[in-house]
């Protein structure tokens, strides 16, 4: 039952002055409702890594939706199907090729004619959602892709309600999906209806502009709180929002509604009165159960579940007689809570989902083998290292574009970009490029951050990268054998590849004959100008970095202007399905290089002056061993977001990792004119 006009309102109230008194008192010991959450699924409908082409295996990776069908149907079969109802809060149908293919690849097209229906689609009903909240992540294929998703929920025919009120038709100044929708469950003979709410960032504005300038408009999340929790209050007995905002940490008396935050999940709990129950998701932590106390003294419980599919939290609602209806009870030994149930602790898949959608997998898992892009020339990672490549500018070229892209006028800002040799062996072949070949390139699920740093903060990190080459006699040649992973005080036994990084957007040489922290010379921009020590610049980077991984300086103090929640190996991957050829000619500008001597002229442009000797074959003395470690529940290792750059033991030769992940694009701050 969903009425969200203003008649249908006032409708409403006289039906309800007019209805008969029931049949028969409520129980007095009231009844318990149970709410089922999970978010930022990403695609994740199966256990599977699709670069390793094998099932997760570690506890804390075990994933997906087919586990979540098990596990629904166990509480379903426990407390009774009526008293159970299933939300998600969004960025599912983006993060794993399966969504890739068919959002973006070949089976994109007849999903938008209907002739296929969307794979996360047809999960959602299997399992019986009742609700689905809208993420950011819905909206990168584009808005008929989403409507093409939304379309086959199947909505008219029990399908889950997509919910978004705070989307906004630019044309008609109405919610564009559907503000709220109203569950009614009977439970031990009573009636009890529950108003679910569904929210979005209103970073959606500035990750996707291409797809919604001019479309649509998102309003800050407490402002439509404020509009749409009393009008659902008359409805419904239980009020519930499906948010897709992080936490945050904006404080409620400063609370600015014109500031569009990202993550204000605490705010309008705090905020907007009259709210029983939150799911939240976008950050991608693992945080089953908070309370809070709002501004007039009631309590909200929040639940966010982990990423991926990998929990599922459970929320007990003991509901009470209250008028004609019913109110949460928060009395004492009554109180809700909420607790997560993890993939590792759920029993087997449930195999009519696993069948269900096992074409669609097999066509994905083909797909990942097949080519998305055709190279013109070999591309190879083999001296990355140590030399300026197309390969290495290829990873940088695509982050600069998404950042520029993401936070136009800068002002004087100079976006640059940051790309370690994760790999010795990656290589695009001349002729067909297959999504592993790009996976084997970028080998770890980070996400593209975006931080402020002055120029002389720009040279202490290049400073800091400079520190993984041996350093060599004035004039001596380079040996690649024997001059990288040279000892440092954070890695004593010698500093791994994937430490290194080369920034883009800037020219400089490295001279390896100098001692640490003097080795950057003629640091300049592209059109000569020399680096000033408080020239701003943006620097994009992976969250690995930006959260202090490998000990690079200022980095995780910097301020974020852009989190976009997007991981770097699928932008790699969907730029070269849009872009179909992969030519160096389009994004190398060489523009560093080593030297072993001081340079004649230091306006020239940056060539191998080092004149390095060539090893017999490339070594695996840098592979990549430690990017730090997935982080335990609700742990955040040195920064805001979870660690997503731990590595998966990659074997030579071998893609490892699943793709995208997610995890939902998370921020973009905008403080610069």
């Amino acid at each position: 039952m969903r009425q969200h006009t203003a008649g249908g309102i006032v409708a409403a109230v006289i039906l309800a002055g007019l209805a008969a008194a029931p049949a028969h008192a409520a129980p007095a010991d009231g009844v318990d409702l149970t709410l089922l959450g999970t978010t930022d699924t990403h695609g994740h409908v199966y256990n599977w890594d699709y670069f390793a082409n094998e099932q997760y295996t570690d506890q804390d990776d075990i994933l997906g939706l087919t586990r979540v069908a098990t596990y629904v149907s166990d509480v379903r079969d426990e407390v009774g199907a009526e008293s159970v109802i299933v939300m998600d809060s969004g960025d599912a149908i983006q993060g794993t090729p399966l969504t890739t293919y068919y959002g973006l690849g070949d089976g994109a097209a007849g999903v938008l004619s209907g002739e296929t229906e969307h794979p996360m689609s047809q999960a959602f009903k299997y399992i019986g959602y009742d609700t689905l909240g809208i993420g950011n992540h819905e909206f990168n294929y584009g808005l008929d892709m989403l409507k093409a998703y939304e379309r086959d929920l199947d909505t008219a025919d029990g399908g889950p309600t997509l919910l978004g009120a705070n989307v906004i038709d630019v044309d008609t100044g109405e919610p564009w999906l559907e503000p709220y929708t109203i569950v009614e469950r009977e439970i031990d003979g009573e009636t009890v209806k529950v108003g679910v709410i569904g929210l979005v960032t209103p970073g959606v504005r500035v990750w996707d502009r291409k797809f919604v300038e001019g479309k649509l408009e998102f309003q800050d999340l407490v402002e439509a709180a404020r509009h749409w929790v009393p009008i659902v209050a008359e409805e419904a007995d239980v009020v519930a929002l499906n948010v897709h905002s992080g936490k945050g940490e904006v404080p409620n008396e400063d609370y600015d509604t014109s500031a569009l935050y990202e993550n204000v999940v605490n705010n309008v709990a705090y905020l907007v009165p009259g709210i029983d129950y939150i799911l939240f998701g976008h950050s991608h932590q693992d945080d089953p159960e908070t309370i809070v106390t709002n501004k007039d003294g009631g309590k909200v419980l929040l639940t966010q579940p982990y990423y991926w599919a990998r929990s599922v939290t459970r929320t007990t609602l003991h509901l009470v007689p209250d008028g004609d209806g019913w109110q949460v009870d928060w009395s004492e030994g009554n109180e809700p809570h909420a607790q997560a149930t993890y993939g590792y602790q759920i029993g087997e898949p449930d195999e009519g989902l696993r069948e269900l959608l096992m074409d669609k997998q097999t066509t994905t898992i083909d797909y990942v083998n097949t080519p998305v892009a055709t190279s013109v020339t070999d591309l190879k990672s083999e001296k990355s290292r140590y030399e300026d490549t197309p390969i290495i500018d290829f990873i940088n070229h695509v982050q600069l574009e998404a950042i520029t892209t993401a936070l136009g006028d800068v002002g004087d800002a100079t976006i640059i970009s940051a790309a370690a040799p994760f790999s010795r062996t990656a290589i695009f072949p001349e002729g067909d490029v297959t999504i592993r070949d790009i996976a084997g390139l970028y080998v770890f699920p980070n996400t593209l951050y975006g931080v402020e740093l002055t120029g002389a903060q720009v040279r202490d990190y290049l400073e800091y990268s400079a520190s993984y080459f041996v350093q060599v006699p004035v004039g001596a040649d380079f040996d690649p054998a024997t001059g990288t992973n040279a000892p440092t005080d954070h890695y004593p036994d010698g500093m791994p590849d994937y430490a290194y990084d080369a920034i883009a957007g800037v020219d400089y040489y490295i001279d390896i004959s100098q001692d640490v922290g003097e080795r950057i010379t003629d640091l300049r921009y592209p059109d000569g100008t020399p680096v000033g020590d408080d020239d701003t610049f943006i620097l994009a980077l992976n969250n690995y970095r930006q959260s202090g991984g490998a000990g690079f300086p200022h980095v995780a103090d910097a301020e974020i202007v852009y989190d976009g929640q997007q991981q770097i190996r699928q932008m790699l991957i969907d730029w070269a399905v849009e872009h179909e050829v992969i030519d160096p000619d389009d994004f190398f500008v060489p523009n560093w290089s080593l030297i072993t001597e001081p340079i004649a002229e230091p306006t020239q442009e940056p060539t191998d002056t080092a004149s390095p000797t060539e090893p017999a074959s490339p070594t695996e003395t840098g592979s990549p061993t430690d990017t730090g470690t997935s982080p335990s529940a609700g742990q955040t290792p040195g920064g805001s977001m979870p660690d997503t750059g731990a590595p998966v033991g990659p074997l030579a030769g071998t893609v490892a990792l699943l793709l995208l992940a997610g995890a939902a694009v998370l921020a973009v701050r905008r403080r610069l004119a």
